[in-house]
């Protein structure tokens, strides 16, 4: 079949159409069931493709990498081991995922129920709800693999195409799909629509909804700040880069509990009053640093993995194998000393990774388009909630969706509405966090750190005296609840205001009672 004729594969309603690149844009398309296209194929792709497939959708998802169920698409030098907590599980849960099966033997994944912050003055943080940790490939491919399961007929997978151009006034987008025997294709269970596509043709596809699911350098977005004046962005560095290290022997000076596996009860039990993740600070450095660890599920007798995060600073004159020990050595006194030596092996192998960036933008919409995940609100590991953040985002157009009646026309408007003033109060809580953990420059110029910081400490002790009267820090709590962003800001902006107002309140007071004593000494 010639690239430059239209046609269906089998009954479906969008159409694609492979063309060169002075070739016309496709025909306009007859009205059908709304069809979304899905750019990126990450955690936050993935759901609002699952979510928009359970609302009747016709779904296409295209990612420029290929399929993680038949290549192993893990980078070692940038695999970090997040963590889903209460607010993505409650979004996965909604959309029909088995979060039990997310973890099973051999997924890379596994629930962690406590956590200890320090070594030698050990503070055990035991989490209400139990997150499941892993690596964002490891995450990625568990929820391919049951997406494909719960939609295998709604949702139309194509790897390997790259996102290359979007109309947004004639609703079409455009990618590079590789040709049969060039690499990734279309692994849809509908047949591949890019068969027909000479390798490195351009392809369109017509769509009612087109999702910008493509991280915190989206191409997608970049496109629409074209054409949509409204739509402005800033994308800035994140303060934090990081190095990745695996396969350490387990060591008792240091424990970390392998959990037991999803569904043995009683095992689990007794894993949950160990420890499965630890938390070090470093000490004495100029440039603070932070180092996770915990076990591997998928290595050979549950080796340590983890991570050492800190400024880009950190890393600045460190190239040897022989530095980066005795950084390790110095700083991080708790760690056993055969760790160090196989650490800075593998970070020396390794440059630092950049752990994301800050996208802010002025709204999360365009013409029939939405900003999804980091596309939209990019931030740093520091509040533990950029995947969790991205996965809300889904449940939140699936709910504007069943508010509207499937209305799609009025989605885009409704959802910046609905989730702007979330997303900027996640930015304003990270940009807090880097500066109480000395990742930002202008921190100790930051009132609001200050602030937020005062906050825990006395919101956590009076609330521990009041016998929970008083609400605990919002900031702390909030990856144990679900609570909107925008009201955990609100809490420690209130907390700053009252505290800047004892703090002028106090010295007026103190000066008042001395001004009545002088005048009664006076008046005797």
């Amino acid at each position: 079949m010639r690239p430059d004729i239209w046609r269906h594969a089998g009954k479906r309603a969008a159409e694609v159409h492979c063309c060169r690149r002075d070739q016309p844009s496709p025909p306009a398309r007859k009205q059908q069931r709304p069809v979304s296209v899905v750019v990126g194929a990450g955690p936050a792709g993935i759901l609002t493709a699952v979510f928009l497939a359970r609302r009747g959708h016709e779904v296409h998802i295209y990612d420029r990498r290929p399929s993680p169920l038949v290549c192993d698409a893990s980078d070692d030098t940038r695999a970090f081991v997040i963590a889903l907590h209460a607010r993505g599980q409650r979004a996965l849960a909604a959309a029909g995922f088995d979060l039990p099966a997310l973890a099973a033997p051999g997924s890379g994944l596994q629930t962690v129920a406590a956590m200890a912050v320090g070594a030698r003055q050990q503070r055990m943080v035991r989490f209400p709800v139990q997150r499941l940790v892993g690596p964002r490939h490891a995450f990625v491919a568990g929820m391919v693999a049951q997406a494909q399961a719960l939609h295998p007929e709604a949702i139309a997978w194509h790897w390997g195409s790259a996102f290359e151009a979007a109309d947004l006034t004639a609703k079409t987008a455009t990618f590079v799909v590789p040709a049969p025997g060039r690499g990734s294709s279309d692994s849809s269970s509908h047949g591949s629509d890019s068969s027909d596509c000479p390798a490195e043709q351009w392809c369109s596809r017509a769509y009612d909804l087109l999702i910008a699911a493509d991280g915190c350098r989206s191409r997608v977005r970049r496109a629409a700040e074209k054409q949509v004046p409204e739509l402005r962005c800033s994308v800035e560095p994140s303060p934090v880069s990081c190095k990745v290290f695996r396969g350490l022997p387990p060591s008792a000076a240091l424990p970390v509990e392998l959990c037991a596996p999803v569904g043995d009860g009683a095992a689990q039990e007794a894993a949950a009053a160990g420890v499965q993740l630890r938390l070090l600070f470093s000490s004495g450095l100029r440039h603070p640093a932070v180092l996770f660890a915990g076990r591997d599920p998928s290595s050979p007798g549950g080796g340590i993995r983890g991570l050492l995060g800190g400024p880009a600073a950190l890393w600045e004159g460190l190239r040897s194998e022989e530095e980066h020990a005795a950084l390790l050595a110095q700083h991080f006194p708790a760690l056993p000393r055969e760790w160090v030596q196989l650490m800075a092996a593998q970070m020396a192998a390794a440059p630092a990774a950049q752990a994301g960036a800050l996208v802010h933008a002025s709204q999360l919409h365009g013409p029939a388009l939405l900003l999804v995940g980091d596309a939209g609100h990019g931030v740093t590991p520091r509040t533990g909630n950029g995947m969790n953040a991205a996965l809300e985002d889904a449940l939140i157009i699936d709910q504007l969706l069943a508010e509207s009646g499937g209305d799609v026309s009025s989605l885009p408007e409704r959802f910046t509405a609905a989730r702007l003033a979330d997303a900027h109060a996640l930015l304003w809580l990270d940009g807090n966090s880097s500066s109480r953990n000395g990742t930002a420059r202008w921190a100790a110029a930051n009132p609001w750190a200050l602030a937020q910081t005062a906050s825990m400490l006395c919101r956590g002790m009076l609330s521990r005296a009041s016998g929970g009267w008083v609400a605990p820090h919002a900031p702390t709590e909030m990856n144990n609840t679900c609570l909107p962003y925008s009201q955990v800001k609100a809490q420690v902006v209130r907390d700053g205001l009252l505290a800047a107002a004892a703090a002028l309140t106090v010295p007026l007071m103190l000066a008042g009672a001395a001004l009545l004593a002088l005048r009664g000494k006076g008046a005797a």
